[in-house]
């Protein structure tokens, strides 16, 4: 049986993965209504790289080796969508939805990968 911290984090995890696939549908679509090289772009790649780097730097401290490979699944992931954020600055504006669907895969990928993992935790 699920104890509530992983039951709270199989929910988060879903959520990501809702977002993950909103992202590869809005992507996909290409219907988006914003500008993907505004300046606000290059700073929401920032926070997510540097959250991403946060999450790695707190797996030195996980005990467990299933709580270590969830927060570094989820720094990795985080990591990767912030370089996507800041490749939409330079890519052109007619492959912006596949850079947005590949980031939506990443977010998705994550959310399943670290469900399952915790389920595995004790």
């Amino acid at each position: 049986m699920l104890n509530p911290a992983n039951a709270f984090r199989m929910m988060t995890e879903f959520v990501f993965i809702l977002l993950g696939v909103c992202l590869v549908f809005l992507g996909l679509s290409n219907r988006f209504l914003f500008n993907p090289r505004s300046p606000a772009w290059l700073g929401l790649g920032a926070v997510l790289i540097y959250w991403g780097a946060r999450a790695w730097t707190k797996t030195m401290r996980a005990a467990r080796t299933s709580d270590r490979m969830a927060a570094r699944v989820g720094g990795t992931s985080l990591i990767l969508v912030g370089a996507l954020m800041w490749f939409l600055v330079v890519v052109e504006f007619r492959r912006a939805g596949i850079t947005l669907a590949a980031a939506g895969g990443i977010l998705a990928l994550r959310g399943l990968v670290a469900a399952v993992l915790s389920l595995r935790m004790d």
